[in-house]
């Protein structure tokens, strides 16, 4: 049994996509998780099973859309994933606020991608992760209207930031019984 997060991308958005934490949490074990947790309303959820990353990913999207209706990209990492994750954290070191800190997670290898000169954010690439410091905030940037993003074509992606990151590791490490 090993553990793992799957991060839904665009759920609880706005108001679109509407997926209830409780009622996915009950989707899942009804599906055989185990373990089965949430974190905030985004799409977050820890849980264990007996089966590989992909497989995980693919039953994960397919109770979400007989539970809900919605047919959604999910991303899955593994509780080991995620540690070496933080551990290659581009930015540690600087102080820097974690919630102006993303990290992409996608559904395949990331391809070079370079932030326009004369940009303030900073973008690191590594392996199935972009890292992305937002020095105004990510809710501010207009990076994603400059091209910055069209090189990963037709890759599933979704973002966190890295206190979002950094919790979730810290779910999938606790080995607590429910």
């Amino acid at each position: 049994m090993a553990t793992y997060v799957a991060f839904l991308r665009g759920v609880n958005v706005g108001g679109h996509r509407k997926v209830p934490m409780a009622e996915l949490r009950a989707a899942l074990e009804a599906a055989g998780f185990d373990r089965v947790r949430t974190y905030i309303q985004s799409g977050n959820v820890v849980l264990d099973a007996d089966r590989d990353a992909t497989a995980v990913g693919e039953r994960v999207a397919a109770v979400v859309a007989e539970a809900f209706g919605h047919t959604v990209p999910v991303m899955v990492r593994s509780g080991t994933d995620l540690d070496r994750v933080v551990a290659a954290d581009p930015f540690a070191g600087r102080g820097l606020d974690e919630s102006k800190v993303t990290v992409t997670f996608l559904s395949g290898t990331a391809p070079d991608l370079a932030v326009p000169a004369g940009r303030p954010e900073e973008a690191r690439v590594d392996g199935s992760e972009v890292w992305v410091y937002y020095p105004e905030g990510m809710g501010r940037s207009t990076l994603d209207r400059t091209g910055f993003w069209k090189p990963l074509g037709a890759l599933d992606a979704t973002t966190r930031n890295l206190r979002t990151v950094r919790r979730l590791r810290d779910m999938a490490a606790d080995q607590t019984p429910e």
